[in-house]
C-alpha cells in the first residue's frame, strides 16, 4: 500500500485527482473475508490507518 500511494502522490494528475474524489484500496482477501463495508480501505492520500469505504 505505501508504494501505491507514493505513485499517486508521485504523478500530480492523480495526486489531484486523490484530493478530489476519495480513493482507497484493500487486499482481495481481506474484502473477500471482512467483505467491502470493513474497516480494509486504506486511503490513497495523506491519512493513515484503514477505513471503512464510507469513510474513505
Amino acid at each position: 500500500m505505501a508504494d501505491l500511494r507514493a505513485l499517486v502522490r508521485e504523478h500530480p494528475a492523480t495526486a489531484r485527482f486523490a484530493e478530489e474524489v476519495p480513493s482507497g484500496a484493500a487486499v482481495l482477501e481481506e474484502l473477500e473475508t471482512q467483505g467491502a463495508s470493513a474497516a480494509v480501505w486504506w486511503p490513497l492520500d495523506d491519512r493513515v490507518g484503514r477505513r471503512s469505504w464510507m469513510e474513505l
